[in-house]
């Protein structure tokens, strides 16, 4: 939806194609609507593909170039920094809301963090005997026992050097971090899991005729016993690469915009705390959306979708913002031949913008927040009758 010709028909050789098979022995290939590719090849395509657009990029900036820290004004208390931006889009992770002070309670954020729950992941990789591009999905259901499993049959090496790399990382860190956690036998373990990588590696790179793919499996479930042994039975055969653990906390963003073009604020707290936050951005509008309204959860079903629904938000939101500045600037050179009452009313259409944007983002927080539910719910032990 927001790539040109050229990004899409790139992205689109990768769709993703599921694997459903069906209780009857049966089975279906469906397209997603979805690509399987490596992060970086589809950031760097989307980053090319919004150039071209004419979309001015800047990284390595640092806070102080958005964000007004001190908030100085001139004599007349006018701000200092007064270049006024039309939205500020914040979709900076999981903690967003707390680099700001205020932005946590603007957002309205709850949390609970006893229902936070540890999880586990693992990651392996193996010589695959299909030939053709295969993805399907598995899940384990019950308390202790659901995990979710997304195992797909490729043929590129980026995928591999990356998890090599992603091995290496977090080896080092490790050994840098926490000297002595890694006794010989963590040694040992890391190198059987680089060999097994570069096997891996060397069979794909070989090109041979007929089959070179591998079979990438991934998989998240709570920390348990139950999936601990689940853990262990996957790697029985040596393709278990990468193992994680992590933590999922439960939150979610009530408000996903703070101001508006038709905001006008009062003399409480809170009123004083979000016109302080504008005035720090020099906008009239701030949006978040993605993983900054709500965290990612194990079922890894619904974060990434959520994080592309907000963006997509984002830009038609722009467009909407950036068609009505232009009719509002034709407008103003029109010297007042235009009723009044007609400019209040393309003002209010584009606050009714930026309201859709923040009813539409919350209720897709929403959703991604029962998810997270529905992952803790199965997270909690087995009962068993007194």
């Amino acid at each position: 939806k927001l790539l040109d010709e050229e990004a899409y028909e790139h992205l689109i050789a990768y769709r993703q194609r599921i694997n459903v098979n069906n209780d009857d022995g049966t089975s279906k290939i469906v397209t997603s609507d979805r690509v399987q590719i490596i992060l970086g090849d589809a950031v760097e395509t989307a980053i090319a593909s919004a150039e071209r657009y004419g979309v001015n990029i800047n990284f390595g900036v640092s806070t102080d170039d958005y964000y007004d820290s001190k908030l100085e004004t001139d004599e007349s208390g006018t701000d200092i920094n007064n270049d006024s931006t039309d939205i500020v889009a914040l979709f900076a992770g999981a903690h967003t809301a707390q680099i700001f002070p205020g932005l946590n309670d603007t957002l309205k954020i709850m949390s609970w963090p006893e229902l936070s729950s540890s999880c586990k992941l693992w990651l392996r990789i193996k010589n695959s005997d299909k030939t053709d591009a295969y993805c399907t999905r598995d899940f384990g259901v019950g308390a202790e026992r659901w995990h979710f499993t997304i195992e797909s049959a490729r043929n590129t090496t980026e995928d591999i050097v990356r998890v090599r790399n992603n091995l290496i990382n977090q080896h080092s860190t490790t050994m840098g971090n926490d000297e002595g956690k890694y006794d010989n036998d963590g040694n040992v373990k890391f190198e059987e899991q680089l060999r097994q990588i570069d096997s891996v590696l060397t069979h794909v790179s070989e090109k041979k005729e007929g089959n070179n793919r591998f079979d990438y499996i991934f998989t998240n479930a709570p920390d348990n016993p139950i999936n601990r042994s689940k853990r262990d039975l996957a790697g029985a055969d040596g393709s278990v690469v990468i193992d994680g653990d992590y933590t999922v906390d439960l939150s979610i963003a009530s408000q996903c915009k703070v101001g508006g073009s038709n905001c006008f604020f009062g003399s409480t707290n809170g009123d004083r705390i979000q016109e302080d936050l504008l005035r720090r951005f020099s906008t009239n509008l701030i949006v978040t959306g993605g993983d900054a309204a709500v965290p990612p959860n194990p079922l890894a079903a619904y974060g990434a979708t959520l994080a592309c629904e907000t963006a997509d938000m984002l830009v038609k939101l722009a467009v909407g913002h950036g068609h009505l500045n232009s009719i509002l600037l034709g407008i103003k050179k029109m010297n007042g031949f235009v009723d009044q009452e007609w400019i209040d009313q393309v003002k209010e259409l584009k606050d009714l913008l930026s309201e859709f944007y923040n009813a539409r983002a919350r209720s897709e927080n929403y959703f991604q927040w029962v998810q997270t539910l529905i992952c803790n719910l199965y997270s909690l032990p087995i009962l068993t009758s007194a």
